[in-house]
């Protein structure tokens, strides 16, 4: 009896086993699959498991518990930054559709018990979504995100009425109506989750979602719903299951929020977990209704525009877990009661304009993993009790007014990755706990007042990769223990104090890229072992005193490096075989040592060189050919040398070059014409040399120049060779050409610079007037409009030298800035346009040492931001315009030696230029700053104000048009009733012939008794 329940139960088992080795899902599915395989190219090998007969264990196949049926689908591709791309990428997983999309969907239409079906992040080559997916009625889950499908999407989709979930979000459908174009999802009654992100859908919020109301998830992000109604949020409240909400980048304003708590269903306020409601256009306060929030545990509201301050309420959110405020307007402190969200783990606050202290309370939030407090005017110290957050990973304060010390208690943090501290005003020294952080990745205190020297202990945080100390006051140097740091990759120690000599641990840093200690005291031989810094790409010693000669180093360097040993009093000439040398060399600054010899002709060998600056050192000879030989140069300086002969003419429009300086040398010679090819070229310095001959027409064949500085020449002829063709294409900013033999007229051609914000042509033989059309320079005119968002690229290299205010300056940071005209010692004539006061940005107006005659233009003071202006020694004539004294920014004045007469106006900006030799060599001139004094008939009639003078002008126009009215009333008055009224004329007339009848008979008489009386008749 027991062999044959024995024989029994094994002979169960094994038809048990045959069983579901014959029924490992059926023939049909199985084929469905393999069809399904063949619509896609797999080049990351996402379906190689796809063969063999049990298709229930390939990869992202999912069958019933029987392993009879494919119930489930799991195909998702990878999530890459490059969601959109049309290249297959072989490193990210992703299936890219080749076959006809309607193929997939007949091969998916046989798993007839698919209800799980996940084909997101894949390629489907713009592809419609196929109606045939609404037969695929038994679908519970559908995620047909990132996909890469476009157009209208099939409303058969709302025949899947089973469906809990459904995910369409990051697709190209085009802009499609919300309550048109997905009234389908309405029949999907029983839909607990929505993503529809990250599409262009516009229109008001449909309403056929508040019938859905087993829906807990949704997501409408990127969908422009500013037409929704004030309703919005009374749509959302009768989705009593509603948890999730993400309605960012929706155009939403604050008609769409309730004004008053009573307006909302406290159903939705009461479930809702996850709100994001970020990136839109709410304003004002933060709305009251959050305080009934209690289930909250995500809130984004960032990049909006509220205002006001954060309300203490917000402690009442007891299980927040994140809270991001970021980019808003928000004032005030920050309330103390956020210390009793005790659940927190994630605060940012920043990019508001909170100040006050940051509360001590925030070290009760136990939980706390980041806090992002920066771009704020928060102020005070940083609180001790901030090491209290033992889970804390990150920490931003940067951008603020913080002062005091770093606490010792931040050595407490143990989990802490990222110290940010940047730009505020903190002092004292780095605390030596700081080496506790044995998790610590980045640190950047830059910009601040911390002092003393670097710790120790820094060399503990065997994790760093990244170290910012520049722009303080520390002093010492640098601890030999920072060559422990073995993940270094950045650090920067610049402009600081710090002494001695650079560590020659500083060779042990291997993964170490970029180091910048420059403008500290650092002296000594620089450590031949950062040669084995194989990774080293950038190093940064300027301003700082390294022995005599070219460091040796440098000679055995093997990666791709840039090296600053500018003014590190450096001597001697730079190797001749340099390329040999070094030849990965990327970039070489040496500027301001007291390097000399020749330029090195190898240099042209140097295939990675795109940057060379040589500048103020003592280097002699002519400049190599070999430069035109380089295809990598792209920035070169060698201005402020003793270079001569003349400048090779080989250039070639194949070179990278947008940086030429070669100002300030002996260099003679003819202008290169074929630097005219450097198509690139935006920066050109020639100015200070020797160089002559006319200026060459391919000037204007720079099509992308913005500087052209030829000053201190000897060229001559004239500018309508420059401005004739395309000269930066309109993209000129800076024109100078002073202390040349230009000899011309001044082209109207020069108009049509419409860049242009420097313009100096001093010091030539200019003849013929001013162009009237001077008066439209855009920039000169408006100068926000124009140069609003201009790219600071080149800017920041960008150098000139110019007379400001009657002195020569090197403008360097402030040059992008500078708008002005220098006409100056020339011999124009004719009178000074009045077209020129329509550029009220123009800051420097110089117009001396020409021939100009007539009167200063009588409303100069348009021209408010005028800070320099020099009429002297021309013919000008006639009395200084009163509306000179609005000139409210104008420092420097000369009207010098000109024939100006009457009262000098006071007032504003004018009372407080009291030299009086700007106004010496006018004898006809008084009052102050001058000893003379006016007459009576040089005074003006009632004021010097010209604004006092407008306002009775308007005055006695007003009562002159009263005259005027009173008379045209009177006088219609009776001359229209007259007119008009016919028995009244009749009688007006009557009366006046019986007063005129009257008048005769009494003249009559009057002349009969004269008569009589001279005849001696008695009375």
């Amino acid at each position: 009896m027991l062999v044959l329940v024995v024989v029994l139960f094994f002979g169960a088992a094994e038809l048990c086993s045959s069983r579901n080795t014959s029924f490992s899902c059926t023939e049909r599915e199985r084929e469905a699959l393999l069809k399904f395989k063949l619509c896609f190219l797999d080049p990351s090998h996402m379906l190689s498991s796809w063969k063999g007969n049990d298709c229930c264990e390939w990869r992202g196949v999912g069958c019933d518990k029987n392993n009879e049926y494919v119930v489930s689908l799991q195909l998702r591709g990878s999530v890459s930054d490059r969601l959109y791309s049309y290249f297959i990428d072989d490193q990210q997983p992703q299936l890219h559709l080749i076959d006809h999309v309607e193929e997939v969907v007949s091969s998916l239409l046989k798993l007839r018990y698919l209800e799980h079906l996940d084909l997101s992040n894949n390629n489907f080559s713009d592809n419609l979504i196929p109606p045939s997916f609404g037969l695929m009625k038994q679908l519970r889950y559908l995620n047909l995100s990132f996909a890469q499908f476009r157009g209208r999407i099939p409303g058969e989709l709302g025949n899947i009425t089973r469906l809990h979930v459904l995910d369409l979000s990051h697709n190209y459908y085009g802009r499609l109506k919300v309550d048109d174009d997905i009234q389908w999802i309405s029949r999907l009654s029983s839909l607990q989750q929505l993503d529809m992100s990250g599409n262009s859908f516009h229109g008001p919020i449909p309403i056929f979602l508040q019938n859905m109301t087993s829906l807990t998830f949704l997501d409408m992000s990127g969908a422009n719903l500013s037409l929704a109604s004030s309703n919005l949020f009374q749509v959302l409240g009768m989705l009593p299951s509603l948890s999730q909400l993400s309605l960012s980048s929706c155009s939403l304003r604050n008609c769409h929020l309730p004004s008053h708590n009573h307006a909302l269903n406290f159903t939705l306020l009461g479930n809702i977990q996850h709100l994001d409601l970020s990136a839109n256009f709410f304003q004002g306060p933060i709305p009251i209704f959050f305080q009934n929030m209690t289930s909250l545990i995500f809130l984004y509201f960032y990049n909006n525009q509220l205002s006001g301050s954060i309300p203490d309420s917000v402690g009442q959110l007891s299980k927040l877990e994140s809270i991001d405020l970021f980019g808003n307007q928000l004032s005030g402190s920050i309330p103390d009661s956020i210390g009793q969200l005790s659940k927190l783990e994630s605060i940012d606050l920043s990019d508001n304009q909170l100040n006050g202290s940051i509360p001590d309370s925030i070290g009760q939030l136990s939980k706390l993993e980041s806090i992002y407090l920066f771009g704020n005017q928060l102020s005070g110290s940083i609180p001790d009790s901030i090491g209290q957050l033992s889970k804390l990973e990150r920490i931003d304060l940067s951008g603020n007014r913080l002062s005091g010390s770093i606490p010792d208690s931040i050595g407490q943090l143990s989990k802490l990755e990222i110290i940010d501290l940047f730009d505020n005003r903190l002092s004292g020294s780095i605390p030596d706990s700081i080496g506790q952080l044995s998790k610590l990745e980045s640190i950047y205190l830059f910009g601040n007042r911390l002092s003393g020297s670097i710790p120790d202990s820094i060399g503990q945080l065997s994790k760093l990769e990244s170290i910012y100390l520049s722009g303080n006051r520390l002093s010492g140097s640098i601890p030999d223990s920072i060559g422990q740091l073995f993940k270094l990759e950045s650090m920067y120690l610049s402009d600081n104090r710090l002494s001695g000599s650079i560590p020659d641990s500083i060779g042990q840093l291997s993964k170490l890229e970029s180091i910048d200690l420059s403008n500290n005291q650092l002296s000594g031989s620089i450590p031949a072992n950062i040669r084995q810094l194989r990774k080293l790409e950038e190093i940064y010693l300027s301003g700082n005193q390294f022995g005599t000669r070219f460091p040796e180093w440098l000679q055995l360097q093997k990666t791709k490096i840039r090296v600053d040993l500018s003014n590190a009093s450096i001597s001697g000439p730079l190797p001749e075989n340099i390329s040999l040398m070094m030849p990965t060399l990327r970039g070489l600054y040496l500027a301001n040592n007291l390097m000399n010899g020749s330029v090195p002709k190898s240099l042209c060998n140097l295939k990675y060189l795109s940057e060379l600056d040589l500048s103020n050192n003592m280097f002699s000879g002519n400049i190599p050919k070999s430069l035109c030989n380089s295809k990598s140069l792209e920035f070169l300086d060698l201005s402020n040398n003793m270079l001569s002969e003349s400048i090779p003419n080989c250039w070639r429009n194949d070179q990278s070059f947008y940086h030429i300086d070669l100002s300030s040398n002996n260099l003679s010679g003819l202008f290169p014409s074929t630097m005219a090819q450097l198509s690139s070229l935006i920066i050109l310095h020639l100015n200070n040399n020797s160089l002559h001959g006319e200026l060459h027409v391919a000037l204007k064949n720079f099509t992308s120049l913005w500087i052209l500085d030829l000053g201190e020449n000897k060229f001559s002829g004239n500018l309508t060779s420059i401005v004739a063709g395309k000269i930066g294409n309109h993209s000129l900013k800076i024109l100078r050409l002073r202390k040349n033999l230009v000899s011309s007229y001044i082209p109207l051609e020069l108009c049509s610079l419409s860049q242009l914000q420097i313009l100096d042509l001093a010091d030539n033989n200019l003849t013929g007037m001013i162009p009237p059309c001077f008066g439209k320079f855009p920039i000169m005119v408006n100068a926000t409009q124009f140069l609003q968002g201009t790219s600071l690229i080149y800017w920041d290299e960008a150098t000139l030298m110019e007379v400001v205010k009657g002195r020569y300056l090197e403008l360097t940071t402030t040059l992008r800035f500078e708008i002005s005209i220098d006409l100056s010692s020339n011999n124009l004539t004719g009178s000074i346009p009045e077209e020129l006061v329509f550029l009220k940005d123009l800051h420097i107006l110089n117009l001396s040492w020409n021939h100009l005659s007539g009167k200063i233009p009588k409303k100069i003071g348009q021209m408010e931001n005028l800070e320099s202006l020099d009429f002297s020694k021309n013919g000008l004539l006639g009395a200084i315009p009163n509306s000179m004294s609005s000139l409210t920014k104008l420092s420097h004045l000369n009207l010098s030696y000109n024939n100006l007469s009457g009262l000098i106006p006071t007032g504003y900006q004018l009372q407080t230029l009291e030299d009086p030799t700007m106004y010496i060599g006018n004898p006809q001139l008084c009052g102050a700053p001058l000893l003379k004094r006016c007459s009576n008939d040089a005074l003006p009639p009632t004021t010097t104000n010209f604004k006092d003078n407008d306002e009775s002008a308007l005055k006695r126009m007003w009562f002159y048009i009263v005259v005027m009215l009173g008379f045209a009333i009177g006088f219609w008055g009776v001359i229209g009733t007259l007119i008009f009224v016919k028995s009244w004329r009749y009688a007006y007339f009557q009366r006046v012939d019986d007063v005129q009848h009257w008048i005769l008979v009494v003249i009559t008489l009057k002349v009969v008794r004269f008569k009589k009386m001279f005849n001696g008749n008695p009375r």
